[in-house]
């Protein structure tokens, strides 16, 4: 079994009550929904974090030149023809 740590979150007496009634609808523990919600948002700060690396290396397109593979590429396809 995974080992998990137990921690307090403080919401709103209203925010609780909108998370504890969807949930409920989706058939789901709070803790449930809680955990889906921050396993999405983690998935996004990735997603962007992913996306600026690879902004940055497209801005110095010298540096990011890709010519040279496919040079060599070319040289091993045609080298038997």
């Amino acid at each position: 079994m995974k080992r998990q740590i137990a921690f307090t979150l403080r919401f709103d007496t209203a925010f609780y009550e909108r998370v504890k009634a969807v949930s409920a609808r989706r058939g789901r523990s709070v803790t449930a929904f809680v955990q889906e919600a921050v396993a999405r948002k983690l998935n996004e700060e990735d997603a962007a974090s992913l996306f600026q690396a690879f902004t940055l290396v497209g801005e110095d397109l010298e540096e990011s030149s890709v010519e040279f593979a496919c040079d060599a590429q070319r040289a091993a396809v045609l080298k038997d023809v």
